[in-house]
């Protein structure tokens, strides 16, 4: 039976409706658009048995779910679109309701990566139309022109967006399947044109291109993603194309230039960001005390310190300690008469702000997203010589999950089909794209490396990284990915720490130079690790403190900020002081203390209070 239609969503589904009704199967059906030659599925070619086939309901009921699915198929060009959806729709309708689900059936799998298609024609559509001025109209207004050649038939779909973004606008986009007017009261559309309506060239290119030119950032150049994102089938109507390929064989040269001018002291700190003693801040609320009472403690406790240690301090034997906090950036943190001097509002200024009154300071987002070569330079750049970051490792370095929404880009496309939901374990990746993030991570330190400002890469493990062989390869190869640079392991279940396992996992440690991290946790639960004080790396020595609030260590669905709500007392800061010394007293190592406690001031106070106790200890001072 063949089928004729108009070759739209509207007429595919009428005629769909009227063969189900007549219980007409999709072998029987030949499907005929208008204009267009007689056309199967895009199944016919695969060997895939043909099915007895359930007959519909008399009265079939179709999801809103694959209406949409439909609308959006029918916008690509493949001829056996149509079939494909009678296909699907007679399943669908013949009790498999929940057919789309299947994402691997060979009757569904075709219509998702035609939607997808879709999806990415319409994005290169609002990503890639360039409007040009015509002035010749009877009132003198203007009106403006845009010529595009959509992947798909995506114009329709796509029309509405560019009439809310250029309400005021009268414009027309031209295609050579359809064009659209918008005179700033009534869409409508016409036939397809020819290139020649459009025109070539205004004025404002000139002023386009130059903006270009100064808004392209040469240290994040990726030409590899510029391709995808910007395929060259588009650059014949844009006008910054004419630029691109300079710009980008300039690039090496004028990033380099970044990294020399980086070389000298970091720019003055603004003098609304400069620090006075106290702590600015920490005198005058920025919660209502009833509301926190732990931030008026640590107010008062703060009236009597300053920045003791900028810089870090030494030992007599030449070692050095950095005290500091995981983050600059907490929200309870940033928020009014907290830390911050009024001014220090931007991360720019925030960060120099930080450095001026700490040494070093550990950054927790890189667990989150995979870090940039250029956010090393702008952490580079905004530091004094002395300053020292701690890096944690992504999530997907150490086995825990991440969300697929924030990996970057050349990774969601190289996962498999399995791992694009909403979230992913390093345990789903295939070794080559495990590789590439370790290489891509480390690559990304290289301004900090450069500059001397990288401390130690935190391999922070999660609760069910347990002990045994395979572990114990897991952190060999993490230390062999490292190469020279220094890794500090943090465990997250007691069990590495037992009486019985504690001397060999420092031993393996040991043997593999990774820094074992001390922890000060609550204590008495499955991730709760004893307090161990043990150099394992001749080079460096970690502590990490995370507070001791039990009830909320475990807790699921809690922010974060309420598990390390936690202010240390005089006593505890004794105890962090003790071990401290202790740690300097072993083997070569540098020290490097991280508050973790990180509730409003509660983390910037202890480390404050720290490097006071340390410098009246009778031991360590300025460097």
């Amino acid at each position: 039976m063949q089928v004729e239609f108009d070759g739209t969503f509207e007429g595919w589904r009428d005629a769909a409706r009227r063969l189900l009704a007549g219980r007409v199967p999709p072998e029987r059906v030949v499907w005929q658009s208008a204009g267009a030659a007689p056309a199967q599925s895009t199944l016919d070619g695969l060997d895939y048995p043909p099915q007895q086939r359930p007959s519909p309901p008399d009265d079939p009921r179709v999801s809103r779910r694959f209406l949409l699915l439909a609308r959006m198929v029918s916008c690509h060009r493949d001829p056996g679109r149509w079939a494909s959806l009678y296909r699907v729709l007679w399943r669908h309708a013949s009790g498999e309701p929940q057919i789309l689900t299947l994402v691997t059936d060979p009757e569904v799998y075709p219509l998702l990566l035609m939607a997808r298609s879709v999806r990415r024609a319409a994005h290169k559509m609002k990503a890639f139309v360039r409007f040009r001025e015509v002035r010749e109209q009877a009132d003198g207004e203007p009106a403006y022109v845009a010529w595009f050649e959509p992947a798909h038939m995506v114009l329709e779909a796509t029309a509405p967006f560019f009439v809310r973004r250029f309400h005021s606008m009268r414009w027309s986009i031209l295609t050579p399947d359809r064009c659209a007017h918008w005179d700033r009261a009534r869409l409508r559309f016409t036939p397809g044109a020819d290139r020649a309506a459009a025109p070539s060239d205004d004025q404002l290119e000139e002023l386009w291109r130059t903006y270009y030119a100064h808004i392209f950032n040469p240290a994040r150049l990726n030409r590899r993603a510029m391709r995808a994102e910007m395929p060259r089938r588009y650059w014949a109507n844009l006008p910054e194309a004419a630029l691109i390929e300079g710009l980008a064989r300039g690039a090496p040269r004028r990033v380099a230039d970044m990294l020399a001018r980086s070389h000298g002291p970091p720019e003055p700190l603004p003098e609304e960001c400069r620090p006075t003693a106290p702590l600015p801040g920490l005198l005058e609320p920025g919660w209502h005390p009833r509301h926190d009472p732990g931030l008026a403690a640590a107010r008062a406790r703060a009236e009597r310190l300053g920045a003791p240690a900028p810089e870090g301090l030494r030992t007599p034997s030449g070692k050095t300690i950095l005290i500091g906090v995981a983050g600059w950036t907490d929200p309870t943190l940033t928020r009014g008469n907290v830390f911050y001097p009024p001014g220090a509002e931007s991360a720019e200024g925030r960060l120099r702000y930080y450095s001026s009154r700490m040494p070093l300071v550990e950054v927790d987002s890189t667990y989150y997203s995979l870090p940039t070569r250029a956010m090393a330079v702008e952490w580079a750049a905004r530091t004094p010589a002395h300053f020292v970051f701690d890096i944690k490792a992504h999530g997907l370095m150490t086995g825990h999950g991440a969300d697929v929404r924030r990996l970057p880009d050349w990774l969601r496309r190289a996962l498999p089909r399995a791992g694009t939901g909403g979230r992913l374990y390093g345990k789903d990746l295939p070794d080559e794209l495990r590789a590439e993030v370790w290489r891509r991570f480390l690559e990304a330190l290289e301004p900090l490396r450069a500059e001397g400002k990288l401390g130690a890469v935190l391999l922070q493990f999660p609760r069910w990284f347990t002990p045994s062989k395979a572990s114990a390869r897991f952190l060999a190869d993490a230390r062999s990915r490292l190469g020279a640079d220094l890794g500090a392991v943090e465990f997250r279940h007691r069990s590495w720490m037992t009486e019985r396992l504690a001397a060999r996992t420092l031993k393996l440690l040991e043997d593999l130079e990774l820094a074992h991290v001390v922890v000060d946790g609550p204590q008495g639960m499955e991730s709760s690790m004893p307090r161990t004080v043990a150099a394992t790396s001749p080079r460096l020595a970690v502590v990490r403190l995370h507070g001791r609030r039990a009830d909320t260590w475990e807790r699921r669905n809690d922010p974060a900020t309420e598990r390390y709500r936690y202010l240390y007392g005089d006593d505890e800061i004794e105890e962090h002081l003790r071990a401290v010394l202790e740690l300097s007293e072993l083997k070569e190592s540098a020290v490097h203390i991280i508050y973790n406690n990180c509730h409003g001031n509660y983390a910037v106070t202890n480390a404050a209070e720290l490097s006071w106790r340390l410098l009246r200890s009778g031991g360590p001072g300025h460097p």
